[in-house]
């Protein structure tokens, strides 16, 4: 799987560290409790299109076997070929664009039902995955939580996040319910007072906005307000920010990883209490409780290191150029 990845590959290559990937496998194999006993656990195939995460890589003779968690579950050892390398990226409100979607419907990646389209058509929904397949980029959109499917960028209209107070609107003013502009809503005028645009589709003005009355969708062409206090237009992540934010987002999650195992192990050692017979048996009650605390003493050590190894990848990646572009955007994302 590793090897036929993107050209970003030495990302992965450089950091030794769990990433995502979207399960695309042909056949049904087995997921393992480990790689030596082959002791079979479930059925790759119930996570087919889905993304998981990658703990762990093992190499067995010529197979390439993964630790996968899926959802927080963890699911054990699987062989992959053919699945692709996906980075998560800050998430983003989006909705489709009909029309583009149409002229390039053959190369959408559909998990859900073609049929089920018109359940997407005029839905927000979250952008939070990107990847790489056959030189398109796509982004991974979720309906509620669930994947519907991957889409190509150029077929998404992106929102943006806004505070821009309204000061007055048109005799054409109406509020909807939904974002596609349906099941209007009665204006009460004692209190719809005050009304704040929260998200806007700017490139098709549409708005959110958050009155005296509730939450609901409108046409911004309908709304008085300050032009100037638009934000300026911050175009998405490129890809290669997408990536380097991919890596710091899964390096600090091995970091909090790390830091519950250690103080797991800790706990471990502080409430550690060896019960032994009670006559004469004071030099078999000493040597098994040196022996135990070698063996924590080992496995602390051992986890110390690997945190170590973290916190310098952790600290050369932000010191590099990528990492300073990433931390200078989310200063000004803040």
């Amino acid at each position: 799987m590793e090897h036929k990845l993107d050209k970003f590959l030495r990302h992965i290559d450089q950091f030794d560290i769990s990433h995502y990937v979207w399960v695309y496998e042909k056949g049904n194999k087995p997921i393992l409790q480990s790689v030596q006993s082959m002791k079979k656990l479930g059925d790759l195939k119930d996570y087919q299109k889905q993304i998981v995460r990658v703990l762990a890589h093992r190499k067995v003779g010529k197979k390439d076997f993964y630790y996968l968690e899926h959802e927080d579950h963890e699911l054990g050892w699987a062989e992959l070929k053919t699945s692709i390398i996906v980075y998560s990226k800050p998430r983003e409100h989006v909705r489709l664009d009909l029309d583009k979607f149409m002229q390039t419907q053959d190369k959408q990646i559909f998990v859900v039902a073609k049929n089920n389209l018109r359940l997407l058509k005029d839905q927000m929904l979250d952008s939070r995955f990107v990847m790489i397949k056959d030189g398109i980029q796509y982004e991974a959109l979720f309906k509620k939580h669930r994947l519907q499917g991957w889409f190509s960028e150029d077929t998404l209209v992106r929102s943006e996040r806004a505070n821009i107070k309204v000061t007055g609107y048109t005799d054409n003013f109406k509020l909807f319910e939904f974002n596609n502009l349906t099941s209007e809503v009665k204006i009460d005028e004692k209190k719809i007072h005050p009304i704040t645009i929260v998200h806007m589709f700017r490139d098709i003005n549409l708005a959110k906005v958050k009155t005296g009355m509730g939450s609901f969708w409108t046409d911004m062409s309908d709304l008085e307000y300050d032009r100037d206090s638009l934000p300026e237009y911050e175009a998405p992540y490129t890809f290669d920010e997408t990536v380097v934010f991919d890596l710091i987002q899964n390096i600090s999650e091995e970091r909090k990883m790390t830091k519950a195992l250690v103080e797991r192990l800790k706990s471990q050692f502080r409430d550690t209490d060896v019960e032994v017979e009670p006559s004469n048996t004071e030099e078999v009650e000493n040597m098994l409780i040196d022996e135990d605390l070698e063996a924590m003493k080992l496995q602390l050590e051992r986890e110390k290191e690997r945190r170590e190894k973290v916190e310098k990848r952790y600290k050369n990646l932000k010191n590099s150029f990528f990492g300073k572009l990433q931390t200078k955007y989310w200063q000004l994302r803040k």
